[in-house]
């Protein structure tokens, strides 16, 4: 038995990584087929969908393709609170699809090219509200508590602002780097990697220093952490504070 040096595991773990994650994209493909045929009920679709999008976003944290995490993480929150799938679901669908394809057959994104294609993508809507115009603002959201994002993000889709939220730290590092959104804003005390510590490194590297960034916050203004804070990050208070806070954090980056 031929004993496999490391670069070749390595290429076959990543061959293996990608097959199960065409796999899953061929999958996805079926389903819309079959809603289109009227096979597949809109309702169960919707599931199922989503399904296969959070089995797409696991399986490319193992493949090393430029855009497939944002891309995928995209289809992820699209699916993620969808109770019914439509016509206009199947149609944003093909596109996920359709490029998410392309980049597991080979098309190559150049890494200034992946902040522009993902904000091609269509994105999930919080909530359907007629005098709510949605704008082209990207916002990534640091929070590993699912409940405080949902307020946060609600506060950002109420001003038309496109919401991604991402609850790994390590994995929010990668996202913004290829996704460059219009402004971050991350909680203060996470495992692994503090918002503090993320802010900082936001701040620091050439890739991400013209990114803003906010920490959102309960600790004291005259904590020591916060002190450790780049003057050009903004501090949001979690309570009573977090509207004033967010509105003048918003009027501070002229995010509109």
């Amino acid at each position: 038995m031929k004993i496999l040096s490391e670069a070749e595991l390595e290429e076959q773990y990543e061959s293996e990584a990608r097959d199960e994650a065409r796999d899953v994209v061929s999958s996805l493909e079926i389903r819309l087929q079959q809603i289109r045929g009227g096979t597949l009920d809109g309702k169960e679709a919707a599931k199922l969908l989503a399904q296969d999008a959070s089995n797409l976003r696991l399986k490319a944290r193992s493949v090393n393709v430029p855009g497939l995490t944002p891309l995928s993480l995209r289809l992820d929150e699209y699916l993620a609170n969808a109770s019914e799938i439509n016509e206009q679901n199947v149609t944003d669908l093909q596109r996920f699809s359709d490029r998410i394809s392309a980049l597991l057959d080979g098309e190559h994104l150049q890494a200034e090219e992946i902040a522009s294609v993902v904000r091609e993508l269509p994105h999930k809507s919080s909530f359907d509200v007629s005098d709510i115009t949605v704008t082209n603002t990207e916002v990534t959201l640091v929070l590993p508590q699912r409940t405080a994002a949902r307020v946060v993000e609600r506060e950002l889709a109420a001003c038309g602002y496109r919401v991604t939220t991402v609850l790994n730290p390590l994995e929010a590092l990668e996202i913004i780097l290829e996704t460059k959104p219009d402004l971050v804003i991350t909680t203060a005390v996470m495992p692994r990697l503090s918002g503090i510590d993320l802010a900082c490194a936001l701040t620091s590297m050439p890739a991400t220093k013209g990114i803003p960034v906010a920490v959102l916050t309960s600790l004291e203004p005259n904590h020591p952490d916060l002190k450790a804070l780049p003057m050009t990050v903004g501090v949001i208070r979690r309570g009573p504070q977090f509207g004033a806070d967010l509105a003048d954090t918003l009027q501070r980056f002229a995010i509109t």
